[in-house]
């Protein structure tokens, strides 16, 4: 699998549309320039290139020493970890000039050719669609799964007298191009973090229990934070994949909505090892989530 697959899973294309999709988090897998590397894991932080559907992590070059695009120690786990996609997403149309697209352009973070992996997005909210114009009023052309990524052709659009338009990215799809209101993020480097958890987890009967207590533990805010409308705001976590679901040795969960402008979250892949009295943690790989571009060390920008 590609680095967004497994980011310790992206899709070809990287880890911030808009975090995203985001909000979004701390791992991955940030103006200096957006990298064009999306890594979902690997286990070291370093710069992963994502290739499409699914995401996977990058491995180290027969040198022993991690390629540029971005490689990761090897995790504990018999499974790699997956980063975005190795497909381009299906769908697309012929590209709309510039003087027949609504809204006005709006420069964010992206550069074309960046390769940017769906983050954040609830399975059950699925797909993340593609317009054939910024605007939900649109022609739906395509749709992204939860772990695809895209490359991104640097258009970006907006609306100054409606603030409900939202920003919208033009994407490259198989067939063509279209346009997604958020939700894309670069994924950026990926480390294991199972030491940090280990004395928090605690053993469970039900082995989802235990990579649900991780994700909690890891989008706690550490105090209580409200729009003003009351409303909670910060980290959040969302169940991406099962290892019922994928056949994969672990669960792929993303923590969106940090609170800041260059981490939006982090992709992590929760391995969990059945016991004689039940189950308990045995590794956790957090994939950085950038909203702004990665950095050659693998950080957010």
């Amino acid at each position: 699998m590609s680095p967004l697959e497994r980011i310790p899973a992206l899709s070809t294309a990287a880890v911030g549309l808009t975090g995203l999709l985001a909000l979004t988090a701390c791992g991955g897998d940030e103006e200096p320039a957006p990298a064009e590397t999306v890594t979902e894991t690997a286990p070291a932080p370093e710069t992963v290139e994502p290739t499409g559907g699914e995401q996977d992590r990058p491995e180290d070059d027969d040198s022993g020493q991690e390629s540029e695009e971005t490689s990761a120690p090897e995790p504990t786990a018999e499974a790699e970890t997956p980063s975005p996609g190795d497909e381009v997403p299906p769908g697309g149309i012929a590209q709309v000039p510039q003087e027949d697209l609504p809204g006005e352009d709006f420069e964010m973070y992206y550069a074309e050719g960046d390769e940017l992996g769906v983050a954040g997005l609830d399975p059950d909210d699925a797909p993340l669609e593609v317009f054939a114009v910024p605007g939900e009023d649109s022609e739906v052309v395509g749709g992204l799964q939860p772990t695809d990524a895209v490359t991104v052709t640097g258009r970006q659009r907006t609306g100054s007298e409606d603030p409900d338009f939202g920003i919208w990215t033009e994407v490259q799809l198989a067939d063509g191009y279209g346009w997604v209101e958020g939700g894309l993020f670069y994924f950026g480097a990926t480390e294991d973090i199972t030491d940090e958890l280990l004395d928090d987890v605690p053993p469970a009967e039900d082995p989802q229990a235990i990579a649900e207590g991780v994700a909690e533990r890891l989008a706690d805010a550490g105090e209580d934070i409200t729009d003003d409308d009351g409303e909670p705001v910060g980290p959040d976590w969302t169940l991406i994949t099962t290892p019922e679901e994928t056949g994969e040795d672990f669960y792929r969960i993303d923590v969106t909505g940090m609170m800041d402008d260059s981490v939006a979250g982090h992709r992590l892949f929760v391995t969990v090892e059945e016991q004689a009295d039940g189950y308990a943690l045995a590794q956790v790989e957090r994939t950085l989530l950038c909203s702004r571009g990665v950095g050659e060390s693998g950080l957010c920008s």
